[in-house]
């Protein structure tokens, strides 16, 4: 890994695409937790600091949607921990209506 950023790298219209999509696909699963914009901006940073792994898989024409699926799995791994810890807090008026 380098310790180069390049915000260029987002700008590029496929790279803005890919950042839609799998934006999209997190905030179904975890929109309870996350919004597009915030998954839009996070994802922009994630690519901005990898430019280099962004370019190949720009460069690898058989497999298109694997930028996707890299981009998915690296927002996925950002926010599961706050999805688990989220899912683990239960209300106050939840636990007292078990208790009745």
């Amino acid at each position: 890994m380098t310790d180069r950023t390049d915000w260029r790298v987002v700008q590029l219209p496929p790279v803005r695409e890919a950042i839609g999509i799998a934006a999209a696909s997190v905030v179904r699963d975890f929109g309870h937790v996350a919004e597009l914009d915030d998954l839009k901006q996070d994802a922009a940073i994630v690519i901005a600091t990898h430019p280099d792994k962004v370019l190949a898989y720009l460069a690898d024409e058989e497999h298109p949607n694997y930028l996707i699926r890299w981009i998915w799995s690296r927002l996925r791994d950002q926010y599961r921990p706050h999805v688990r810890k989220t899912n683990q807090t239960v209300s106050l008026t939840r636990l007292e209506a078990i208790q009745l």
